[in-house]
Order: C-alpha cells, then structure tokens, then sequence
C-alpha cells in the first residue's frame, strides 16, 4: 500500500505534460464557408512533442491533416515544460497564408520531391485556379494543400520554401 502512494505521490509531483492546442477560424473553401485550423501539441514534455496540425470544415469534418515530432520539424527549440512558448507556437501556427493555385512554381521551376502529384495532374490544378492554403511543416517548410470543391476533399500540392516569410518559433524564455 506505501509503494501505491508513493508511486500516485511521484506521479503528481512529475513535470506536467505538453499536450496543448490552439485554433484559428477563416474561409478557405469559399466565401460563406468557415474553417478552422487546429494545431496540437501531444507529448510527456514539450521538447519531446509531436505536432498535428488539423484543417476542420464548418461541421467539424477533417478536410486536412499532418504530424511530425516537433524536434525533427523545427529544430531543438522547444524548452522542457515551457507550455507558454509552446502555446504561443501555436498560436501561430494556426494562422495559414491563403492564396490560388495559380500562385504556385510552374513545374520547371519545382525542386525533386517537392510535390508528389504528376506533370499533369500538377498543371492542370494550377490552371484551375483552386484555394490554397500553406500552413508551416518545419522552420523554413510550408505545406501547401489545394481544396478541390467538385470532389470536396483537400490534398497535398507542393512543399516551399518559406525564407520569405519568418517561421512560427517559440519565444526565448526569459
């Protein structure tokens, strides 16, 4: 019985997890239409978590989603147990850059294994004119994903570069 509360005793005492979440709502779909982006946090602790990002339709249906630990994505920034930077990460994380397809390279200018799709197929959804949206996947990666509304479903694109615009990194403790 003493090992029991011990052990109930030590566990209370253990430093707190870093499961964590933040959302942010905008149009992606279409103008009347509201999404909603969550980013997650999921781990014993915040240096050793693992990052999901989540796009929701208006009924809370998943149109999108992509994980990786966080340490392999963004580098070994995330301090122990600091869950303030890591829900201020967040927090920016779930604010994607929305543009159209057409804002994508042309396909001769697209690095190997930047995108997964075929010459065709990669065309023909630039020319469609189709939302994008472009959420972080690491310290200088974005993601970009297309929305096809005939079929309704959202896939992968094409991987960038973001050295244009700063990455969400957490903030430096203090």
């Amino acid at each position: 019985m003493l090992i029991l509360a011990l052990a109930v005793s030590a566990c209370a005492r253990a430093a707190p997890r870093c499961d964590r979440q933040a959302a942010h709502e905008f149009a992606f779909t279409g103008a009347e239409k509201s999404e909603i982006a969550i980013a997650r946090s999921i781990g014993a602790d915040c240096d050793k978590a693992i990052g999901v990002y989540t796009l929701l339709d208006s009924e809370a249906r998943p149109l999108w989603s992509w994980s990786a630990p966080l340490e392999r994505a963004y580098g070994d920034v995330f301090p122990s147990g600091d869950t303030e930077a890591m829900d201020s990460f967040l927090q920016r994380w779930t604010e994607p850059t929305l543009a159209r397809t057409p804002a994508a390279p042309e396909w001769e200018l697209l690095a190997p294994g930047q995108t997964v799709l075929d010459r065709t197929t990669y065309e023909d959804l630039r020319a469609r004119d189709l939302p994008m949206l472009c959420h972080y996947s690491g310290a200088a990666r974005q993601t970009c994903v297309f929305w096809e509304p005939a079929a309704g479903l959202a896939g992968h694109f094409y991987d960038r570069d973001a050295a244009a615009e700063p990455a969400p990194e957490p903030e430096a403790p203090q």
